[in-house]
This record gives C-alpha cells, sequence and structure tokens, in this order.
C-alpha cells in the first residue's frame, strides 16, 4: 500500500505556495495529446521578437517544449520561424546537452529514442542505453566503468555531459516559462524575451537565478509531462514574481521567470525560498526520499567533459558468461 501521508516539510511548502502564489491549471502531455498555445489567425505575432506577419513567417510548427523531453504534443503559435530556428540552433541544443544525462536515466524518448550516453572520444569503451527490455550497462575488462555494491545492492558510474554553456542551457529553461506566459504577462518580460535570444550569453542579466532540480527515486511514468506556471498574488512583495514547475520522468525541474519590472521589490534581498512541493516516490520506504539540488547554471564558459554521478538499485546479481565479439 502507498503511504500518501505528507510530512511537516511538505505541508510547509505547500502552505508557503498557496500563501505566496496562484497557480494556472497545470498541463499534462501523455501520449496522443496534442495542444496549441495560442492562435492561428493571420497576421500571427512572434513573441519572442516581436515580428508580425509577413516580415516573418510561421510555417514550421513550433514546440512548446523541445522534442527532446518527449514533447510530441504541444505547440506554439507565438514563435516565428526565425526564432525557432535560432533557439533550435543555439539555447534549446544547449539544454538537450546539459539534460541528456538526466533524460537517459528517466527513459525520456526524444526524436531518436532514448539518447545513448557512451564514453567521449573514438576509442571504445564504455556505454549505457536503452531498449525495450531495458537499460544495457557495457564496459570493457580493461576499462572499467560501473562499480557493483552487492552489499547496499547498488550499480553506480558516472555519466558525461556533451560540451554546453551554462547560461545558454538556463536560457533554454525560461524560454519554456515565456511559452506558457498567457498574453497579458508578456508585457512584463520584455526584456527577458531579449535577453533569451541574445547569443552573446556573456551578458549579466539578474544577480541570483537558482533552478530547484528535484530527482524521484523509482519506477515512474517516461511518457507523462506536466507543466505548471505560478505568478505572485496581489499584495506579496517578498519573492520573485513568477516561475513555472516541470517536470518529467525522474525529474522536476522549477525554474524562475525573471522581471525586470516586476520583481523591483526583491532587488538586493537574499532569496529565501523553499521547493516547490512534489508528489515524491511511489514507495520511499523501498527506493528513498526525492533528492534536491539547486542548479547555478549561470556560467558563460563552455563546460567540457562534466561527469554526473548515477546509481541503480537492483535486487540480485546474476553472473554470466560474456557473448563473444568480432
Amino acid at each position: 500500500m502507498t503511504d500518501l501521508t505528507l510530512d511537516a516539510q511538505t505541508v510547509a511548502a505547500a502552505n508557503f505556495y498557496d500563501t505566496h502564489y496562484a497557480g494556472a491549471e497545470p498541463v499534462f502531455l501523455e501520449p496522443g495529446t496534442k495542444l496549441f498555445l495560442g492562435s492561428p489567425e493571420s497576421p500571427r505575432h512572434c513573441r519572442f521578437c516581436g515580428k508580425i506577419e509577413p516580415e516573418v513567417t510561421f510555417k514550421d510548427e513550433a514546440h512548446a517544449l523541445p522534442a527532446a523531453f518527449g514533447n510530441t504534443g504541444l505547440f506554439s503559435y507565438y514563435e516565428c520561424d526565425a526564432c525557432n530556428h535560432l533557439f533550435g540552433e543555439g539555447i534549446e541544443n544547449h539544454l538537450g546537452n546539459w539534460s541528456k544525462p538526466m533524460r537517459t536515466l528517466s527513459r525520456i524518448k526524444g526524436r531518436n529514442g532514448v539518447p545513448t550516453i557512451k564514453k567521449p572520444g573514438r576509442d571504445k569503451g564504455w556505454r549505457v542505453e536503452y531498449a525495450d527490455a531495458g537499460f544495457q550497462l557495457k564496459e570493457y575488462e580493461d576499462d572499467p566503468f560501473f562499480e557493483v555494491d552487492e552489499q547496499a545492492k547498488q550499480l553506480r558510474f558516472e555519466l558525461h555531459r556533451d560540451t554546453y554553456i551554462p547560461v545558454a542551457a538556463l536560457k533554454g529553461l525560461v524560454k519554456i516559462g515565456l511559452t506558457l506566459l498567457p498574453d497579458a504577462e508578456t508585457q512584463h518580460f520584455r526584456e527577458t524575451y531579449d535577453w533569451i535570444r541574445d547569443t552573446d550569453h556573456s551578458r549579466n542579466f539578474v544577480a541570483e537565478f537558482p533552478v530547484f532540480r528535484t530527482t524521484i527515486p523509482g519506477p515512474m511514468r517516461n511518457d507523462l509531462i506536466m507543466l505548471m506556471l505560478m505568478r505572485r498574488r496581489a499584495g506579496i512583495d517578498t519573492v520573485p514574481y513568477a516561475f513555472f514547475t516541470f517536470a518529467y520522468g525522474n525529474e522536476v525541474l522549477q525554474v524562475f521567470l525573471p522581471s525586470l519590472s516586476q520583481d523591483q521589490c526583491i532587488n538586493g534581498k537574499p532569496l529565501t525560498m523553499v521547493p516547490f512541493p512534489n508528489p515524491g516516490s511511489l514507495d520511499a520506504a523501498r527506493y528513498g526520499r526525492p533528492r534536491l539540488k539547486v542548479e547555478h547554471l549561470t556560467g558563460r564558459e563552455p563546460v567540457k567533459g562534466e561527469k554526473v554521478p548515477a546509481a541503480f538499485g537492483f535486487d540480485s546479481v546474476l553472473h554470466t558468461a560474456p557473448d563473444a565479439e568480432a
């Protein structure tokens, strides 16, 4: 039986957000779902660059959430072809590289299935890939990669991230939230739209920009995505104006959407925030409690060869002879 009793920390977090924020209706994406944000009526207006038809075109189907996260059903009428290409070749590529290890471990199927991660370079080496039968983890005897702890019943290893610029990945996350905004709210984020379009990632924008990333252990659905936008309640001036939560697989991301006009009330003040409460593990006694990490994706230089610790739990180990390789 699943224990649905909430602990005191979760209750306190729920009360905090209920007091300080009002949430929009969450978006749930499941297989077969197809939703469009905005209106297809002409002349269409791009909320990212501010241009209107026919100065810009809207021929491509713009994903409101990158397809790499398993999104096959949420699209946007707000994004012109030029901005779509700019983001796809830039910040969304950096976001994809940063998130790739998490997407692999959560079995998230992108355009080409669940991404495979392998040892960098041209030489043979370890690889982690997922197929219908489950995960396949391979290493060479003279190049060990996995650490098996039979007492703790864990398989531990470190995945590698492809090269990415942290602030560019952050812009990719913020772009998702800016797409979710109602039309009436975009006026508060004009500078933010300009910032994510700026290919000069050395530009400073805000002093503090934490991203709360919660990992939920255990088996979770890999074909369900949840997005929810939250905005500060009237009369509250002690917290950031807006953020959105994004849940996929075993990951929950909480990303703030900076508004230079609406966040003036907290300028120069230390942020005191608690993570948005999450659903938690299906069986905390067996798989453990969710793990929180505060990501600071504000670096402006390319990060190469970053390692991401990972662990799989198992019930038992079956030793077999290796298959012969040609």
